[in-house]
């Protein structure tokens, strides 16, 4: 029963927190979240295919995904991170680290698998840390070309050009 209540409020409490949230920066960051789900799914795949983990409080019989967190946490939780971190890469690298940290450290290792919703086959904590931030890096890596793809406007676009970013590689050329 705790179980089931965990995997309830892993899903539905993040999306609780969206009130607080301008609605500009929900759409300025959806794109990036939607990617965020999309890779912990395909990771979710692998760790099943490969046996890496084991989901044993399924939401369906047909999906493999732990969908509570990749559709509620990691999504929601990657909005916030954005809103918070974005433009200032390092500050959004210790961010994650923290986050990542304390998911693979502290709610996996003393929640998620202990009550049973996931059973570690060969896939530990330190394991989930290291995907989770590789995933980051790729994530903020996607906002950054959904900026210079989606946000531009004329005023930007100039203003925020490879010369405007890169100047001192300019002059270096020369």
């Amino acid at each position: 029963m705790l179980a089931i209540l965990t995997v309830r409020l892993l899903f539905a409490l993040p999306w609780l927190t969206l009130i607080f949230m301008k609605k500009e920066i929900i759409k300025r960051y959806t794109p990036v979240a939607t990617f965020s789900a999309l890779i912990v799914t395909l990771h979710g795949e692998m760790a099943y295919t490969q046996e890496w983990l084991k989901q044993e409080v399924p939401i369906t019989d047909w999906l493999i995904t732990f969908v509570p967190f990749t559709f509620g946490s990691f999504l929601i939780g990657t909005i916030w991170i954005f809103a918070f971190t974005y433009g200032r890469f390092w500050l959004y690298l210790i961010v994650n680290i923290l986050v990542d940290a304390f998911f693979a450290f502290g709610l996996h290792k003393f929640l998620i698998v202990p009550l049973g919703i996931v059973t570690e086959l060969k896939h530990g904590s330190l394991e989930v840390f290291i995907a989770f931030l590789i995933m980051a890096l790729f994530l903020y890596a996607y906002q950054l070309w959904i900026d210079s793809a989606l946000f531009r406007t004329e005023s930007t676009s100039k203003e925020k050009g490879f010369k405007a970013r890169f100047p001192y590689i300019i002059r270096n050329l020369k």
